[in-house]
């Protein structure tokens, strides 16, 4: 099964603000991320069986780190902002924690020989991916009229591990096990 670990944006305003800004995207060559996909990604798995899953529980159930707040705000690209593939929403308060997080995580499932990153964790939610150019100047009118956009705050309280489900219509995400913080 396809699984990542994440975590939910709690504060139903922030997810909102941010489901508002994703159909700003909704173009074509675009493809925004739906209300209800919206995360923050501490660690993409991949393809996993379901054996590694019981062993990721097991792992997971050990990892302890405080509660903490999370301020979304301003917009950003992968790459970059002259040429986007990724559009995301910024981490403005709880960035360092959520580095910290990530970096426990990964210590705790290393002796499961699981996918490394290749980058940097960078922590950021994920508004939309494109496709293609064709709406290029109007990707980029919406990015620079929304750079310093805020969305709001919420509460870290846990992380999830998640199920992500490929269909024609896009990813169907099903929470596989909450671990509280």
């Amino acid at each position: 099964m396809r699984c990542f670990i994440a975590i939910d944006i709690s504060n139903p305003n922030t997810l909102e603000n941010l489901a508002r800004i994703a159909n700003l995207f909704n173009l074509t060559g675009v493809k925004p991320v739906e209300k209800e996909n919206l995360h923050i990604t501490l660690k993409f798995l991949g393809e996993i069986s379901e054996k590694t899953v019981q062993e990721l529980i097991t792992k997971l159930d050990e990892v302890k780190y405080k509660q903490f707040e999370v301020r979304v705000a301003s917009i950003g690209a992968f790459p970059n902002l002259r040429r986007p593939r990724v559009i995301w929403a910024g981490i403005k308060e709880g960035h360092q924690e959520l580095i910290q997080l990530q970096s426990i995580i990964e210590n705790a499932l290393k002796d499961l020989k699981l996918r490394m990153e290749d980058e940097k964790f960078h922590p950021h939610v994920t508004l939309a991916r494109i496709k293609d150019n064709r709406s290029m100047m109007q990707v980029l009118e919406i990015i620079n009229s929304n750079l310093d956009q805020e969305f709001g705050k919420f509460e870290v309280k846990d992380f999830v591990l998640k199920q992500s489900t490929l269909t024609s219509r896009g990813p169907i995400y099903s929470d596989i096990k909450r671990f509280n913080l």
